[in-house]
């Protein structure tokens, strides 16, 4: 009768064991987790660069930024790309149309007969159309 209760006693805490091992994830599964949800880094909380999930993708604070999955970060567009929306996890070449040229601005000054002016209130300025590409 001993042997019996020891033979179950072992059988039972095996069991618990390979339990265990089985409902436990893998690395990649949490990397995959961490990705998905946006879970930041210690290092990005609380600046720019830390994504917040909007409930189904994680987003940056500003445009022009990426979400780096690998990173879990948001990370700033290089110069001629840019993004479509907050949840981009890639930036795109601009495009200008036929017969136009795009100019890239380092210095904040334009060229001779131009002006920079941003866009308020979601209209343009008097003369001028925003497209969408």
């Amino acid at each position: 009768m001993m042997k019996f209760k020891r033979m179950s006693l072992i059988s039972c805490i095996l069991c618990m064991g390979f339990a265990n091992i089985s409902m436990g994830a893998t690395e990649a599964q949490l990397k995959s987790a961490l990705q998905k949800y946006g879970v930041p880094k210690a290092s990005d909380c609380g600046t720019i660069n830390e994504a917040h999930y909007n409930g189904s993708a994680p987003e940056c604070q500003e445009f022009g930024m990426f979400y780096d999955k690998p990173n879990r970060r948001c990370d700033v567009c290089p110069i001629g790309t840019a993004t479509n929306s907050k949840t981009d996890t890639a930036c795109k070449t601009i495009v200008c149309p036929n017969g136009n040229v795009g100019t890239i601005i380092n210095d904040g000054k334009c060229p001779a007969g131009y002006i920079l002016q941003q866009i308020t209130g979601g209209s343009c300025p008097a003369g001028s159309i925003l497209t969408k590409m």
